[in-house]
C-alpha cells in the first residue's frame, strides 16, 4: 500500500536511505552517498513525501516538490520486486509532467527512468559530487523531448 508519509515513518525513511545509499555506485564520494538524520527535513524541504508499506513494514519511498522528484528510494532488501516501479506508477498517476535529476554513470538509474518513458533534457555537473548529471522529463502526453540543436532546426522562410 501506498501512503503518505507520516512524522514517525522518517526514522525508517533515514534508514533506507542509508541502507540505499551503501549500494550506491562507487564513484560517489562518501558524504555525498550518507544523509546526515537531522537533514532529511533540509534536504527534501517542501516535499510531498509518499512511502511504500508492505505487510506493516516501510520498505520505499519518493519525495516530490511539485513536479520534481527529490529522492527515491527502495530498502536494498525488498529490491528487484517493482517496489520502485509501483512507487513511480503512483506518482505518475498524480502528476501531468516529471523532472529528476540522476547521475550520468548511474546506468541502473538511467536504464530504469528511460524505461518508464522520460528523456534527456539536459546534462549539468552535480555540485555536492561533482559527478555528471542528466536532467530527465517525463509527461503523460510524451511530449518532453530534447531540445533541438540549432542545426537540428529546420531551416527559417
Amino acid at each position: 500500500m501506498i501512503r503518505a508519509a507520516t512524522p514517525e515513518d522518517m526514522p525508517v525513511i533515514l534508514e533506507i536511505w542509508r541502507r540505499a545509499a551503501r549500494t550506491a555506485p562507487p564513484f560517489l564520494p562518501e558524504d555525498a552517498r550518507q544523509p546526515a538524520g537531522e537533514t532529511i527535513p533540509l534536504r527534501l524541504p517542501d516535499c510531498a513525501i509518499q512511502v511504500l508499506d508492505a505487510d506493516g513494514h516501510v520498505v520505499g519511498f519518493a519525495a516530490m516538490r511539485e513536479d520534481h522528484l527529490e529522492a527515491l528510494f527502495v530498502d536494498p532488501k525488498a529490491q528487484g520486486y517493482g517496489h520502485g516501479s509501483e512507487l513511480m506508477a503512483r506518482t505518475m498517476a498524480v502528476h501531468d509532467r516529471i523532472t529528476l535529476r540522476v547521475h550520468s554513470r548511474n546506468v541502473r538509474a538511467v536504464s530504469f527512468y528511460r524505461r518508464l518513458g522520460f528523456h534527456a533534457l539536459d546534462e549539468a555537473v552535480d555540485p555536492l559530487s561533482g559527478e555528471p548529471e542528466i536532467l530527465m522529463i517525463w509527461s503523460r502526453e510524451g511530449q518532453c523531448r530534447p531540445r533541438a540543436s540549432r542545426e537540428d532546426a529546420p531551416p527559417e522562410n
